[in-house]
């Protein structure tokens, strides 16, 4: 384990497991391959590397087979495609897909990557990565259609745990990987509502205009908002919130996936709109305003409980129950209706504080 938690290229790996790909700009050699192939082995998952480069279109789309179909009686020829094994076992087995130089072949291999792409198989979590235009051979830039389905990041090398593997003889440690938990789904929820106030909103911090912005000619290439990559910003970014991930990372998914320049307004107005982290929630819970809308309040309990589930202390349990209680005050119904969660994921042998705070909540409970 690193003595500091940098979250180098936690943004890039997180986005695949919810099921959004990736594509990460960088040099050769400086560690995307084996980063993403020990997240591979944390997860028991089957490794697949796929390099464009030495690919033919049909590998991506399926190779042309003749066949025929019958309709009210008369035949008719037809091409059907026959799938690389690679392809077959990323959609029924568990698997991390690296499709590699994805810059340094053609339009027509880069159109045929498209579809696997844009929608991953549930069971197969996608990255690309691949070198800057003016770096790659023969290189041609990703397509606006395709940049709008990834999440698009430069990679960030790890000079500091390679020094430390150099000096160690060549020993290197495997690296830090974000593993989101179950349920990680439920930590998206804040963000859809944040977001869609955010770009169809009236207050005076709303930016509708952001809501579909395709790119200016001199900005082809980068990301831009459009109704699908704000749905996938809020999966994401909820993801990022169930492994715990800094606002450095959050800030770099966003950046990713709409744009640098829209992504710092949108994260700015969720500080104007006050919206909390799980673990800002933990660390001020009586200091934190309770949302009006009961579904907000109830993904911020959910939330809570979730990041709590992951790391269980005493003092964290306790903090959950603080903030449930406040919600009660405001929103009975709603924490009410998570209070048996609360007690489910109890630290063994706690006994639970008394306080006046818990004895509307908790007096039912307590018969």
């Amino acid at each position: 384990m690193k003595k500091e938690n940098k979250q180098l290229n936690w943004a890039y790996m997180i986005a695949p497991q919810a099921g959004v790909a990736a594509m990460a700009y960088g040099d050769p050699g400086t560690g995307k391959t084996e980063t993403i192939k020990a997240l591979a082995g944390a997860t028991s998952r089957l490794w697949i590397l796929n390099s464009l480069d030495q690919k033919e279109p049909e590998a991506m789309g399926g190779f042309p087979k003749p066949s025929e179909i019958t309709h009210r009686g008369r035949t008719y020829p037809v091409v059907k495609r026959i799938p690389e094994e690679d392809f077959v076992r990323a959609k029924l087995e568990p698997s991390v897909m690296l499709i590699d130089e994805f810059t340094c072949v053609s339009e027509e291999i880069q159109a045929a990557a498209l579809g696997w792409m844009a929608s991953p198989p549930e069971n197969c979590w996608v990255f690309a990565a691949g070198n800057r235009i003016e770096q790659a051979a023969n290189g041609n830039e990703l397509t606006e259609p395709m940049i709008n389905r990834m999440l698009i990041v430069d990679w960030e090398v790890d000079v500091d745990s390679w020094s430390e593997g150099m000096n160690n003889g060549g020993e290197f440690s495997p690296p830090e990987v974000p593993i989101l938990p179950a349920g990680w789904q439920e930590f998206g929820k804040i963000y859809a509502v944040q977001i869609a106030e955010f770009v169809t909103g009236d207050t005076t911090h709303s930016r509708p205009d952001y809501l579909n912005k395709v790119n200016d000619p001199e900005r082809m290439g980068l990301p831009f908002p459009s109704q699908r990559s704000w749905t996938n910003l809020a999966k994401v970014l909820g993801a990022a919130d169930s492994v715990g991930a800094n606002m450095d990372t959050k800030n770099k998914i966003a950046a990713g996936m709409v744009g640098e320049h829209i992504a710092l307004e949108f994260m700015a107005f969720l500080e104007l709109s006050e919206y909390k982290s799980p673990e800002e929630i933990l660390a001020n819970t009586t200091e934190t305003e309770i949302p009006k809308q009961a579904h907000v309040a109830l993904s911020y309990i959910r939330s809570v409980l979730r990041a709590v589930h992951r790391h269980t202390t005493a003092d964290r349990w306790e903090a959950a129950r603080v903030f449930l209680a406040y919600v009660h005050k405001k929103l009975p119904d709603v924490a009410k209706s998570l209070e048996a969660k609360l007690y489910q994921i109890k630290p063994d042998g706690h006994k639970p504080k008394k306080d006046e705070l818990f004895s509307e909540l908790e007096k039912e409970r307590l018969g």
